[in-house]
């Protein structure tokens, strides 16, 4: 009885020995695997997107253009596909120079420094004309958009808003006259710019008409011809 005992203990010990942790058995043997289990693969790291730059769709139909220099308040030199060119913002009316031994009116280096800051050399801007063309000087006279913090900004509304440039009626040029007049009633009741800046009479840098039979006297110095008139 004792030899069987031995004889099963050793056929356990010899034949039925576990796999171990390669797939084989102590013997060598390779045990096929019962696992039916699908394995699973790591995670793949998908990298965030880059942001979508901004691309909005321009409100209005306007001519792209580069700016080459600020000329002054509501005047700039511009590059566009049919060459270089000089644009008069239009529904506006900035402080002058002076010229003819008359000083420069009051906020004109401000008001020149705003506009370069709304419209850098380098920078693109969009010229939206109304229903002139040109003035008698051969300028372009426009209202000028620019893309600024996902939006679209009229540069001549917010020169108004800032109190660089007054609010001013050029018919047949009107398309604006309401968001520019609102414009500049924000800028009066913030007393921004020329509006706290320079005393009431300073504070309106038109001039006179030119008695210019040629030109409509509602551009009082841009003197748009009366021809472009519906």
């Amino acid at each position: 009885m004792v030899r069987w005992l031995l004889l099963f203990a050793l056929f356990l010990t010899t034949g039925c020995a576990a796999p171990n942790s390669s797939g084989r058995n102590q013997t060598g043997v390779l045990i096929p695997s019962t696992d039916t289990s699908v394995p699973t693969t790591s995670p793949v790291a998908v990298s965030p997107q880059a942001p979508t730059p901004f691309s909005p769709a321009l409100p209005v139909p306007a001519e792209p253009a580069l700016v080459v220099n600020v000329i002054d308040g509501d005047t700039l030199t511009v590059r566009t596909k049919h060459g270089q060119a000089i644009v008069r913002l239009i529904g506006i009316d900035a402080p002058e120079r002076g010229d003819q031994g008359r000083p420069a009116e009051c906020f004109f280096e401000a008001a020149t420094v705003a506009l370069t800051q709304l419209t850098p050399p380098g920078s693109t801007v969009y010229l939206e004309q109304d229903v002139s063309d040109t003035d008698r000087y051969g300028r372009f006279l426009r209202y000028v958009w620019i893309a600024r913090a996902h939006s679209w900004i009229l540069v001549n509304e917010e020169l108004v808003r800032q109190g660089a440039a007054i609010a001013r009626e050029y018919p047949p040029d009107q398309r604006y006259t309401d968001r520019l007049t609102a414009a500049q009633q924000e800028a009066q009741r913030n007393r921004a710019g020329l509006w706290g800046a320079c005393t009431p009479l300073q504070s309106s840098p038109s001039r006179a008409p030119s008695p210019l039979s040629s030109c409509d006297p509602s551009y009082p110095d841009m003197c748009a011809s009366s021809s472009t008139r519906p």
